[in-house]
């Protein structure tokens, strides 16, 4: 019966999210969840065909709604904005973070810090490069109301920088902070990251005057 099949192959997911948080994906058994799900490692090929595909199977609805937030912030920063909005806007991004973590805190251990070895032990890096994408636009945007033209910055002082906010994201994730720990640290990045980017912006703008 098709309920019953359902069923079990949602039971192996429910095991297999559990043996994937303790160990990784690289150090967990598919022995071990088929042992929870109540089945032979032989019976769960029926459902997936590989360690890697129950793995994707497990995350693909975060990753789902990681990539409608994607768009949803690229379709925000094509957008122009007024410097006024800058706080409100900031506000209301580490809500939505927050709750987004505490939504889907245990995939997101998984897919961030837990995924080494399988097919997605990528995907930080690629959110990594998609995060610098969106920094130098609002860098590039910010160089273009001073009326200048390109702006030269470093590919890896991009990188960088979106791999330390990718690092603080992480730290938030694995270490459960609360929403008012989330709020202030958000914050106290916000400010040190808008600060550090205004100061590249004048230092680049003193440096052409000079010249």
């Amino acid at each position: 019966m098709q309920v019953l099949k359902d069923e079990v192959q949602l039971e192996i997911l429910r095991q297999a999210r559990q043996e994937f948080l303790a160990k990784g994906y690289r150090e967990a058994s598919l022995r071990a969840i088929t042992q929870g799900a109540g089945m032979t490692v032989g019976n769960i090929y029926r459902y997936f065909a590989s360690k890697d595909a129950l793995f994707r199977e497990l995350l693909a609805p975060v990753i789902g709604q990681i990539e409608m937030m994607k768009m949803a912030l690229r379709q925000h920063a094509a957008q122009e904005h007024e410097p006024s909005d800058e706080a409100a806007e900031h506000e209301q991004m580490v809500l939505l973070v927050y709750n987004f973590i505490r939504k889907h805190r245990d995939d997101l251990k998984l897919l961030l810090s837990g995924a080494g070895g399988s097919s997605l032990e990528n995907f930080r890096e690629e959110l990594i490069n998609w995060y610098g994408a969106i920094y130098r636009k609002y860098m590039e945007e910010a160089w273009k109301f001073l009326g200048q033209g390109e702006l030269q910055i470093h590919e890896r002082t991009i990188y960088l920088i979106s791999q330390s906010v990718e690092a603080a994201l992480i730290e938030c994730i694995i270490h459960d902070y609360s929403l008012e720990e989330v709020k202030q640290v958000a914050e106290e990045m916000f400010s040190f990251f808008s600060g550090g980017s205004r100061q590249i912006i004048e230092d680049k703008l003193k440096m052409k005057n000079e010249r």
